[in-house]
């Protein structure tokens, strides 16, 4: 139906179905994916639509940054452009968790653990300030499989203070993203701290919700814990 309509119809639906989506692992980006967000891209910029633009280059980032390679570089390219038009009043303030979560995550995988630790702390903190956000959970994710590589004594019992931080997050019911987001979590701070029985209890519990929600970025994260 998006198709059908203007450009930035169609980038709307594309930030809705896949800047939420991919991160929190209800999708996984795929073939699929790469086309429609390319094409979003490509419509938005012939509009001259500087609105549409962004938010379809934001998808596009959002869904390279989950490649390999090259195309993760340019993601994070996309992604720093929108945060900088962002911090510039250009486009919307929301856009700057988004990609200080995933720079974040990126330092991790880079092995820069303490730059991770501090991006990701600094984004849970500002979002905690700011009174709910759908946004919290991903930070906290971040932030606590970071400590949970680094692995120090401190690290760990910070972890475990995050973790409690989001689950008091007030949510309405049925918002399954921080509970699944909390088993997992859990899950791997009791594998941390070598508790076999927890970590086992947690994993199990983890998996059989993401299989029931049918999420299968949370799937594949489930069937990869030992």
């Amino acid at each position: 139906m998006a198709r059908a309509s203007d450009s930035i119809t169609l980038a709307g639906v594309i930030w809705f179905t896949h800047v939420t989506a991919i991160p929190y692992g209800v999708l996984l980006p795929d073939a699929a994916t790469l086309r429609d967000t390319a094409e979003a891209v490509a419509l938005a910029e012939q509009s001259g639509d500087d609105f549409a633009v962004d938010i379809a280059r934001t998808a596009r980032g959002v869904t390279l940054v989950r490649q390999h390679g090259p195309q993760r570089e340019a993601g994070l390219d996309f992604l720093e452009k929108i945060r900088e038009k962002a911090l510039n009043q250009r486009f919307a303030l929301i856009a700057v968790p988004i990609v200080d979560i995933h720079t974040s995550s990126e330092k991790a995988r880079l092995g820069d653990l303490g730059g991770a630790i501090e991006l990701a702390g600094a984004v849970v903190d500002d979002l905690s300030a700011s009174g709910r956000c759908i946004w919290s959970a991903l930070a906290t994710s971040v932030l606590v499989e970071a400590l949970v590589q680094r692995r120090g004594d401190a690290d760990l019992q910070e972890a475990q203070a995050a973790i409690e931080r989001l689950a008091a997050v007030p949510t309405d019911p049925g918002f399954v993203l921080h509970e699944i987001t909390l088993l997992r979590l859990r899950a791997l701070l009791a594998g941390a701290l070598g508790d076999e029985e927890g970590h086992r209890d947690y994993r199990d519990r983890y998996r059989d919700m993401a299989k029931t929600l049918g999420f299968e970025g949370h799937m594949a994260m489930a069937e990869a814990m030992t």
